[in-house]
C-alpha cells in the first residue's frame, strides 16, 4: 500500500471514532472531508499572546481524596469529571483554568484531559495510538477560538475540540472521546466519594484567580457578549456563550441547550429518525442523553414531582442511569450517549450544519402530559408483547 493509501486508510478509519471526528450527512460543508481540507487548516489558525510553552501541561500530577481536597473546594465551584479505566476522577476548573492539558497513563496507556476557557470545551481523550502514548502540550494558536494541541511525540497539531491532527507526521489521525460531566463540587463529591481529585500543582499560580473570569457571577468573559478572537461564522440561534451539550449520533450533530433541559426536567426529541431524550439529573446536577426508542415505537416521558416517568406504562425510569426503577419496564434500560461540552458560538461556528435543543426536532411539551393512574387511555397503548431493551 502507498503511503498515500495509508493515510487516507488512516484518515477514514479515525472517522469512525466514537465522537473524535464525526462522518457528517451528505449536506455538511463544515468539517474536513479529506486528508487535503483538513491541512488546510493550518492556513486559518490565528496568533495569541500565547506562546509554546506558557501554559504548561501537566503530566501526572499527583491527586488528593476527595475528604482531603473538600477541605480547600467550595460546594459551588465548577469541576469537571472524567471517568477513566481506574474509575472516575475530579479536575477542579480553578485549577485545570490555568494548565488546560492533564497527561495521565494508566496501566500504560496515555489519557489526555483537555479544556479551553475561550471556548468552554472540555474533552478527554484516550492518548494510546498503536502502542505510542501521545503526551499533550498547548501549542498557542487558535481555531475558531478553540485551543490548539501538539504532541510532543510527533510534533503534530491537533484540534481540542474534535481530537483530530490535521498538522504534521499524524495527520488524519483521530483519538475516541471518554465520558466527562461538567458539574460542581458539591454534587461530584457526594456522587463519587472515592474519586480521585487533582490536587494543586506546585508553583506559585493563583489558582484561587481565574484570569477569564468567574462561572459564578454574572457579567465576566464566560457569560458576556464579547468574542476576543474571530471566528470563521457566528449562528444566531442562541446567544454566543450559551453552554451547550454537544454530541454525534448516527451521522447528526446536535447542540443541547444545557439550561433549557434542566428547566424542563426532561425534553423528547428526534434527531434524524433517532428518538432521543434529554433529562437533568439533578444528583450530578448534569443533562444526560438516551436514546428513547425501548419497543417497536419509541416511548415519550415527562417528569412529575421530581421523577422521570414514561407515558405509556407509568414506569419510574432513573435519569442517571437510563433504567427503568419501578412498574412494568422494571429492568429495561436506554442506551446512554455520551458527549462534550461548548459554548455556542464554538461548537456552531465549526459545525454549522448542526441541530439544535430547543428545535425543530423537539417534541411538543402538550403531547407529554400524564393521564391519571388507571387510565383507559393508558391500557390501550401499554403493549402487549415484546422485551424491553437491556
Amino acid at each position: 500500500m502507498t503511503e498515500q493509501k495509508t493515510a487516507s486508510a488512516y484518515f477514514f478509519a479515525a472517522l469512525a471514532l466514537f465522537c473524535g471526528f464525526f462522518i457528517l450527512p451528505q449536506s455538511a460543508t463544515a468539517r474536513p472531508k479529506n486528508l487535503e481540507q483538513l491541512a488546510a487548516v493550518s492556513n486559518k489558525l490565528v496568533q495569541t499572546s500565547v506562546s509554546y510553552g506558557a501554559i504548561p501541561a501537566l503530566y501526572r500530577p499527583r491527586y488528593d481524596r476527595v475528604l482531603d481536597a473538600d477541605l480547600n473546594v467550595s460546594r459551588d465551584e465548577p469541576v469537571f469529571v472524567v471517568i477513566l479505566p481506574t474509575g472516575p476522577h475530579i479536575y477542579p476548573q480553578s485549577i485545570l483554568v490555568w494548565h488546560q492539558v492533564v497527561n495521565e497513563v494508566i496501566d500504560d496507556v496515555a489519557y489526555a484531559i483537555t479544556y479551553c476557557p475561550i471556548t468552554g470545551t472540555l474533552m478527554a481523550y484516550n492518548a494510546e495510538m498503536q502502542g505510542l502514548n501521545l503526551i499533550f502540550d498547548l501549542e498557542g494558536r487558535l481555531y475558531d477560538g478553540n485551543s490548539v494541541l501538539i504532541d510532543r511525540n510527533s510534533g503534530s497539531l491537533w484540534l481540542q475540540e474534535s481530537g483530530m491532527a490535521f498538522d504534521g507526521p499524524l495527520l488524519g489521525r483521530g483519538m475516541p472521546m471518554l465520558p466527562v460531566f461538567w458539574t460542581n463540587w458539591g454534587a461530584a463529591s457526594k456522587i463519587f466519594p472515592d474519586a480521585q481529585v487533582l490536587a494543586m500543582p506546585p508553583g506559585n499560580r493563583p489558582y484561587g484567580r481565574d484570569p477569564y473570569g468567574n462561572y459564578l457571577r454574572r457579567g465576566t468573559y464566560y457569560d458576556n457578549d464579547i468574542l476576543v478572537y474571530p471566528i470563521q461564522r457566528l449562528d444566531k440561534r442562541f446567544p454566543k456563550k450559551t453552554p451547550m451539550l454537544c454530541l454525534e449520533y448516527n451521522n447528526f450533530l446536535l447542540a443541547i441547550d444545557i439550561a433549557h433541559v434542566k428547566k424542563r426536567g426532561a425534553v423528547n426529541f428526534f434527531l434524524g429518525p433517532a428518538a432521543l431524550i434529554a433529562v437533568h439529573d439533578r444528583k450530578l446536577d448534569v443533562v444526560r442523553v438516551f436514546d428513547r426508542q425501548i419497543w417497536a415505537e419509541p416511548f415519550l416521558f415527562a417528569t412529575q414531582y421530581g421523577k422521570l416517568i414514561d407515558l405509556t406504562t407509568r414506569s419510574v425510569w432513573d435519569p442517571a442511569t437510563g433504567k427503568a426503577l419501578e412498574g412494568n419496564m422494571q429492568g429495561a434500560s436506554m442506551k446512554q450517549i455520551y458527549g462534550c461540552y461548548s459554548m455556542w458560538f464554538a461548537w456552531s461556528s465549526m459545525n454549522p450544519e448542526t441541530f439544535a435543543i430547543p428545535g425543530p426536532g423537539e417534541v411538543a411539551p402538550e403531547l407529554l402530559q400524564l393521564s391519571p393512574p388507571g387510565a383507559a387511555s393508558q391500557q390501550k397503548n401499554a403493549p402487549a408483547t415484546g422485551q424491553p431493551g437491556k
